[in-house]
């Protein structure tokens, strides 16, 4: 199979790509949770969590 992609071809461009993939990307975790068999205090625990360590993450990457 033969695949042929084509990147943006602007900082710009590149920039709104990777917005609209994280969008998706947290899109479908949130759906992830919504789905689970588990207390809603329990799933919103889980999003906090996530939030925490992606601003924890962002925080240090910023610190290099």
């Amino acid at each position: 199979m033969e695949l042929i992609v084509h990147y943006p071809k602007t900082p710009e461009k590149q920039a709104e790509l990777d917005h609209l993939v994280a969008k998706v990307h947290a899109q479908y975790v949130l759906g992830y949770i919504e789905k689970l068999d588990c207390p809603t205090e329990q799933k919103l625990k889980l999003v906090d969590a996530i939030v925490k360590t992606i601003s924890d993450s962002c925080k240090h990457k910023a610190g290099d």
